[in-house]
């Protein structure tokens, strides 16, 4: 008779043992389905989270003689932790078609200028981030959308609006036409609360903003103030922090603002510790009672096995038959366990989404790869288990477990 029919009937003739391993299989697969459900699901909420929070390093020059370079610049793209970048930079120019505001009556260059500010992306770190301007209509500059967004006193003064070209000029007589993409205002109506004897180019109203591709055609060896630079990694954000610090040397500031981040992953941490914690203590005790249960079922067939052996049947085939055994019960109680992950996985979303700090309301529901994960983990457990029971019986002499049985 072959080794999987003597399995099989073995499994028939000892149901009372069969169904005390597959209850116990069931609660030890349960409890690693679980957990394994819990630790993918934070997982995927932190890397969702990782996209949301746009945790960043700040590069800023320390002093007006040090400028951030376009060489530097191209040295931060190709580092592997950064997303993105938000190139800012500042020059003061002159207005070639249009009059800057003004109530002093100084005829110096500074009340001649505007303040040119560019910027990559200008709904992130700057003046529209923090609140302080909004937009009165158009749109923003994005690195899909070029032109200028400027000061609504400045358009009405000059008959400006949406769609309409402006041209500026450097101290060298290099010209630049840009199109308005938006205008916008100061928070609070903070333009009235200048003083009359501020020069026009640290006028609010004589902020221009443009994107960087402009700023290049204006400058020709453009240099930025400021870098914003958004991390893949917010946990790794100390080594990508280090790399700047090699490029710059201590020509500029570092500054790390991930705290979202931090208040946000920190709940999910706990629950991935406590987690790995249960899968740890889930594999050592399932691995312990079923390698304790098997080991009494084996003693119960020592002498069967013995006399298999003393008729030629090879040890590979008595370990095959009992591996089929259980295996057979292991697959079964896998069934028993997906469904009741299935069944409890509301449970499970409680445990992950119970926490207020916890924004990213993920479902929790069973997937293959956890399946996958059960199969890998319980069938670890119940091959070392199965080892530890009957290896001992295999390596000994036939002839002295029947002489044993029988005295």
């Amino acid at each position: 008779m072959k080794f999987y029919q003597l399995g099989f009937r073995y499994l028939q003739r000892k149901k009372g043992k069969t169904i005390l391993l597959l209850i116990v299989l069931i609660l030890v697969n349960s409890m690693i389905l679980g957990t394994s459900m819990i630790l993918r699901t934070t997982n995927e909420s932190k890397q969702a989270m990782q996209e949301k929070t746009n945790s960043k390093i700040v590069v800023e020059i320390t002093s007006k003689d040090s400028k951030i370079t376009e060489n530097e610049v191209n040295k931060i793209e190709t580092l592997e932790d950064v997303s993105s970048i938000n190139r800012i930079g500042r020059q003061e120019v002159f207005p070639n078609n249009f009059a800057p505001v003004t109530l002093n009556t100084s005829t110096n260059e500074e009340n001649l200028k505007i303040a040119l500010l560019s910027y990559d992306d200008l709904e992130k770190d700057s003046p529209f981030s923090e609140m302080q301007y909004r937009l009165a209509s158009g749109d923003y500059i994005k690195r899909e959308k070029k032109g200028a967004v400027i000061n609504a006193n400045l358009a009405n003064q000059n008959e400006l609006k949406v769609g309409d070209t402006i041209e500026l000029s450097t101290e060298n007589g290099t010209k630049v036409s840009v199109q308005i993409i938006g205008i916008f205002m100061s928070a609070g109506n903070a333009e009235k609360d200048q003083p009359s004897e501020t020069t026009a180019v640290n006028r609010i109203e004589n902020q221009i903003f443009i994107d960087n591709s402009t700023y290049k055609e204006l400058f020709k060896e453009a240099e930025f103030e400021k870098i914003c630079i958004y991390s893949k990694r917010p946990e790794k954000l100390d080594v990508l922090e280090t790399s700047l610090q090699k490029i710059f040397g201590n020509d500029v500031a570092l500054s790390t603002s991930d705290t979202l981040y931090q208040q946000m992953s920190a709940p999910l941490e706990q629950i991935s510790k406590v987690a790995n914690l249960m899968l740890v203590l889930t594999l050592v005790t399932g691995t312990v009672v079923v390698s304790l249960l098997l080991c009494m079922w084996m003693r119960t067939r020592q002498k069967e096995v013995a006399i298999f052996m003393s008729l030629g049947k090879t040890k590979s085939e008595i370990f095959l038959q009992t591996l089929l055994e259980a295996g057979s019960v292991f697959t079964l109680s896998v069934l028993g366990a997906t469904a009741i992950g299935k069944l409890f996985s509301g449970v499970l979303q409680n445990v992950i989404t119970g926490s207020e700090t916890v924004t990213e309301n993920l479902k929790v529901v069973l997937q293959i790869q956890d399946i996958g994960m059960l199969f890998l983990l319980g069938g670890a457990v119940i091959l070392v288990a199965l080892c530890c029971s009957i290896l001992p019986i295999l390596r000994a002499n036939p002839k002295d477990i029947l002489a044993k049985m029988e005295g």
